[in-house]
């Protein structure tokens, strides 16, 4: 009994999230009495490869937002190392493989740039990638011209990881889907084990203990934007795939606003140091349903962003409530 009161109290924030995405069901299902009889296998099969972008894009989110700090300049960095790479495709024809390389490499220096600014020039977090992400959107429009590489310009090997992947009975897990939560799957035993791992939680939660104790703040600080970066590159390659074109305006946009909500709805704490991959991972697959299920159901689409903001205010009050219920415990323990 105490190990399951413990088990609860551990992971709150994780079982309030998946309670809330199987209240939305119920409800869908009885407003939509087919939605469980006919339709239910597209819908999860929508829900899933709505996730993959967002999921890999929050891993780094994740660890930004654990150390206090924001990463505004995503989307648009999506967008920039996307087209880079959609252009040689277009004009110079180049493999596959080096698409992808260059993809993550454009993506991995952009994140490291954001994060020497941060780190080592010390600019706040908010203004380095807000300017960055208009600077990111703008050499994405002065390449291109303003105009959009379609799916025929690239090479027909990219649409493989959306077009094929795992079936079991009639749900379909495309390669990309997979990978995602592979990538979940690295990213959890890696901030749960490494050292690596244990210093993000330690600069989130102490900055200055962390210093005494010997770890250089500044350097895992730029490791995370970096490592935000990577995931950056890697997820404009997944757009493109995903969507079989890369557009300068509609590439990665919104995707930053996406990130963060699945990140705070998911748990991670505002106030740093907190947060764990399944929250996340939850956090994604709430804002993955609610978005299907508005379209489901005959909810106007102009409404999801309201759900969005809705949930972010339940996530952020209940994240207070638990924070100081924890602290109210902790303190009647010391006493």
């Amino acid at each position: 009994m105490n190990g399951l009161k413990r088990f609860i109290n551990t992971n709150i924030k994780e079982l309030v999230t998946l309670g809330i995405i199987l209240v939305i069901f119920v409800i869908s299902g009885i407003s939509k009495p087919d939605l469980f009889s006919t339709r239910l296998p597209n819908i999860i099969n929508s829900v899933v490869l709505w996730m993959p972008l967002n999921l890999t894009m929050a891993m780094g989110m994740m660890m930004v937002v654990i150390v206090k700090d924001i990463d505004l300049s995503i989307g648009s960095l999506v967008a920039f190392s996307a087209m880079v790479v959609g252009i040689l495709f277009r004009d110079a024809g180049i493999p596959l493989w080096l698409g992808v390389s260059l993809c993550i490499l454009i993506g991995t220096l952009c994140g490291a740039l954001n994060g020497f600014l941060v780190s080592y020039v010390k600019i706040p977090a908010i203004i380095v990638t807000l300017g960055t992400m208009n600077a990111f959107r703008g050499f994405t429009f002065i390449i291109s011209h303003g105009t959009h590489v379609t799916g025929d310009q690239m090479p027909e090997a990219i649409k493989i990881p959306v077009q094929e992947g795992l079936r079991i009975g009639e749900f379909l897990f495309p390669w990309m889907v997979l990978f995602s939560f592979a990538a979940a799957v690295f990213f959890y035993f890696m901030l749960r084990y490494s050292h690596f791992g244990r210093e993000v939680y330690a600069v989130g939660s102490n900055r200055e203990g962390a210093h005494l104790r010997g770890i250089d703040c500044r350097k895992t600080e730029f490791l995370i934007f970096t490592i935000t970066g990577f995931l950056a590159g890697l997820t404009g390659l997944m757009s493109a795939s995903r969507f079989g074109y890369v557009n300068p305006s509609n590439t990665g946009n919104g995707l930053e606003f996406v990130v963060i909500s699945a990140t705070i709805i998911g748990g991670v704490s505002v106030s740093g140091g907190k947060g764990t991959v399944p929250g996340v991972f939850l956090g994604c697959l709430l804002l993955g349903t609610v978005n299907t299920i508005i379209a489901t159901v005959g909810i106007p689409g102009t409404v999801q962003r309201f759900c969005y903001g809705l949930i972010i205010v339940i996530a952020l009050l209940l994240d207070q409530a638990i924070t100081g219920d924890q602290r109210k415990l902790k303190a009647r323990a010391q006493a």
